[in-house]
């Protein structure tokens, strides 16, 4: 595809701080602008989805069915690398009631591509938050800068995606990815 072009309404936190004092004559040019964006955390952090194991797949009150877990996309997705498994796993409700709900597991094939992959925790549980790395973003350059009626600075950019294996595997895979 062509570049991703996408409009920033404002880069509210740097940005207008620059105009106004960061540089030295107070003015925002485009290569200060690009040097910018393409410094900021949410720009340059990579994409990922996200997958949590060992965790029962429930609402407050009921567990998911194992056909609603089977059916995300994602899950599809992570199933067809050969990455998870689905389990059971005993959870409360109520005043002392138990049941099992799904959860997911990593395959021996999953535990060895999370080495690649960023584990986190799930909050409240014992299960693991695994960050699957899918892709990044490329900035390409300022497409126009023009100041705002407040005094900040509307900044266009032109940027592509640059997916990993994985993301590109996913793109092909999922509909909507």
């Amino acid at each position: 595809d062509g570049p991703m072009r996408r409009r920033l309404a404002r880069l509210l936190l740097v940005l207008a701080a620059t105009a106004n004092g960061a540089c030295s004559d107070g003015t925002l040019t485009a290569e200060r602008a690009s040097g910018l964006v393409a410094a900021l955390e949410g720009f340059k952090r990579e994409a990922h989805f996200t997958i949590h194991t060992g965790v029962p797949l429930r609402s407050a009150f009921t567990c998911m069915t194992q056909a609603e877990v089977q059916r995300a996309p994602l899950n599809q997705f992570a199933a067809s690398q050969g990455w998870i498994r689905y389990e059971a796993r005993v959870t409360n409700f109520g005043l002392g009631g138990t049941t099992e709900c799904p959860a997911i597991a990593l395959t021996a094939a999953g535990q060895a591509a999370s080495a690649t992959w960023t584990r986190g925790r799930v909050p409240s549980d014992d299960g693991v938050a695994w960050m699957v790395p899918i892709g990044r973003r490329e900035f390409l350059g300022v497409r126009d800068l023009s100041e705002a009626p407040d005094g900040s600075m509307v900044v266009q950019f032109d940027w592509k995606w640059i997916p990993n294996d994985t993301g590109t595997a996913l793109r092909k895979a999922v509909d909507d990815a």
